[in-house]
């Protein structure tokens, strides 16, 4: 038996050849039975799950994961480090977010049972009790609220309730942002479970490929196929894109307020497919056209994005799961301006200084601004030309350089765009 069958099926994240299915196959058996002793191995367990649901080796390797991640709730070491792992999305666990508005309702639309106020949340606790001219606004609500129905609910209703339009509605309720926890639950969501049929399964049989593409040759070539889905199926592929958002701690408005008559799928090939979403009428603006796009990698959400197009020029907040980077963000990276080119006719793709860095720790720790530039992204005010010139000619005297957090951040003062013709 391996001395540490986690890290050891850790190692061979990207091995993919004639022998990488049995030998994973072997370590999964083992970690299936046996069970971890932190909440950090129980996540390292789950992010490799569901990095191997992604890219299957084979049908064997598959099957052994998705058993595994229907059964994952169940696990003892699951339940012993449910506190420890809350708000990871992992199923079995509970998340405690402050949800605006559109996904706090919907929320108490699905799981109504599940969803409760976070009784420590003092500063919604004083916000609501002003409403009613009390110290304590949750006992309020208690004194009030129908036997059977849970204090979020109720107060949610009582919202949609009051006089004005959904703006009015949504800046009444952001403006308290009351934090709400939802709890476990046989159907609720987890990233654990999330997983939408696009096409059959994409075997991978090589190692990711990690080299930087051509992007204008990459553009050039179309994905295999557009399709407009049913408004059923667009329904069900919104909610796939919040849940995304849900067991993330994340809220995005191109998902929440999505428009299930609007959703189209993009198969590229190669089990990669994008879900698009636009915004329902109201939500839509007169000078420009926002999407939302779920990245899906056999059928396993691995990222998304928020575009605003206008013309023949996009806007792309481009982001990559935690349990899929490191792997082929560059490549998918280059797939979706073909995406975009093919669906929206962009010629002008821009990245917004906040995905570069600014006002972002992570895209600073993540060198995200060298990323773009790399692929051929490039900016257009003259005082960034020159520091990525100075930067570069540090790099070429001495490869081991690296741009410092402080110039990263300089960088990210201004945009960064490719264009294509």
């Amino acid at each position: 038996m391996q001395a540490n069958p986690l890290r050891a099926l850790e190692k061979l994240r990207n091995a993919y050849h004639r022998r990488s299915g049995p030998e994973k196959l072997v370590l999964l058996r083992i970690l299936e039975r046996t069970r971890r002793g932190t909440a950090r191995q129980v996540l390292r367990l789950h992010e490799m799950l569901c990095f191997m649901r992604a890219y299957p080796d084979d049908a064997r390797t598959l099957a052994s994961v998705q058993r595994m991640l229907k059964g994952f709730a169940r696990r003892a070491d699951v339940r012993a480090q449910r506190d420890a792992l809350e708000s990871s999305g992992i199923a079995g666990t509970a998340i405690r977010y402050p949800f605006f508005w559109p996904s706090a309702r919907w929320l108490a639309r699905e799981w109504p049972r599940h969803l409760t106020l976070d009784r420590l949340d003092g500063a919604a606790d004083r916000a609501i009790g002003k409403l009613f001219c009390v110290r304590s606004g949750f006992a309020a609500l208690d004194r009030i609220r129908p036997r059977g129905l849970t204090d979020a609910v109720h107060f949610l209703r009582l919202v949609d309730a009051m006089p004005g339009d959904s703006f009015a509605k949504e800046s009444f309720y952001d403006a308290i942002e009351p934090v709400l926890e939802l709890r476990s639950g046989r159907h609720t969501p987890s990233r654990t479970l999330a997983w939408y049929r696009v096409g059959p399964a994409f075997w991978q049989r090589e190692a990711l490929d990690r080299e930087r593409p051509d992007v204008r040759a990459e553009i050039g070539r179309a994905p295999r196929r557009v399709r407009a889905v049913s408004v059923g199926e667009g329904a069900r592929l919104v909610d796939l894109a919040r849940a995304a958002m849900v067991t993330r701690s994340r809220d995005l408005d191109a998902f929440a307020y999505g428009d299930p008559r609007t959703v189209r799928i993009v198969e590229d090939g190669a089990g990669l497919a994008f879900a698009l979403i636009g915004l329902v009428p109201e939500r839509r603006r007169a000078n420009s056209d926002t999407w939302g796009a779920l990245t899906l990698k056999n059928g396993v959400p691995i990222g998304y994005m928020e575009l605003s197009l206008a013309g023949h020029h996009v806007e792309i907040a481009f982001n990559t799961f935690p349990a899929f980077r490191d792997g082929e963000a560059a490549r998918v990276f280059a797939r979706t301006l073909a995406m975009l080119h093919r669906v929206f006719c962009t010629r002008s793709f821009g990245i917004d200084p906040y995905q570069l860095g600014r006002g972002n720790p992570e895209a600073i720790d993540s060198g995200a601004w060298w990323f773009y530039y790399k692929l051929g992204l490039r900016p257009r005010a003259a005082a960034a030309k020159r520091l990525a010139r100075r930067e570069l000619a540090r790099w070429r005297a001495d490869r081991s350089y690296w741009s410092s957090a402080a110039t990263l951040g300089k960088l990210a003062l201004w945009p960064l765009t490719y264009r294509y013709h």
